[in-house]
Formats: C-alpha cells, sequence, structure tokens
C-alpha cells in the first residue's frame, strides 16, 4: 500500500456523516421553543383585552343578585368556562 492509498484510505473513514442525529435534535428542539414562546406571546394581546373587559364589566357584575345561585351552579359554570377556555388554548397551541 503506497502512502498515498494509506492517505486515502484514512480520509475515507474519517468522513463526516451524512447525517448528525444530535445537530438535527438540538435543532429541533431550538425551533420548538422559539415556536411555543411566539405562540405563547402572541396570546397577550388577548389576555390583556380579556382583564381589560372584565375590568369594564366588574360594577355591572357586582349590582347583579346572585343569591339565587348555590355553589354548585356556580362551581358548574366556572368548570364550563374553565373547559370552553382550555379548548381555545389547546387548539390555539395545536394550530401551530
Amino acid at each position: 500500500m503506497t502512502p498515498e492509498e494509506k492517505l486515502q484510505h484514512l480520509f475515507a473513514a474519517a468522513a463526516a456523516p451524512a447525517r448528525d442525529p444530535v445537530f438535527e435534535a438540538e435543532t429541533a428542539l431550538r425551533v420548538a421553543r422559539r415556536r411555543a414562546v411566539a405562540s405563547a406571546a402572541a396570546s397577550i394581546p388577548l389576555v390583556v383585552a380579556g382583564a381589560a373587559l372584565l375590568w369594564l364589566l366588574r360594577p355591572m357584575i357586582a349590582d347583579l343578585d346572585l343569591s339565587v345561585l348555590n355553589g354548585a351552579e356556580v362551581t358548574a359554570a366556572a368548570g364550563v368556562l374553565a373547559t370552553g377556555a382550555a379548548l381555545v388554548v389547546a387548539r390555539q397551541v395545536l394550530r401551530g
């Protein structure tokens, strides 16, 4: 084996892999994190608008006579609202 063949054999053995799974995984993780942060940041205006709306409606809600409601009805209504909010958030997240 000539020195040139040895050198060529050495370079052929040390060739970089066609794919680097670690690099691909790290890149995918960074892209996913960036998308998650962007998605969360996109919902901030909706949260602020909802908080402002509730703050504006606070005097009207305070004047309502809620004595006819018992604890179970209020709990059920809160559960329905929480479920609806969770579905909206999940749909937003899954849509990407």
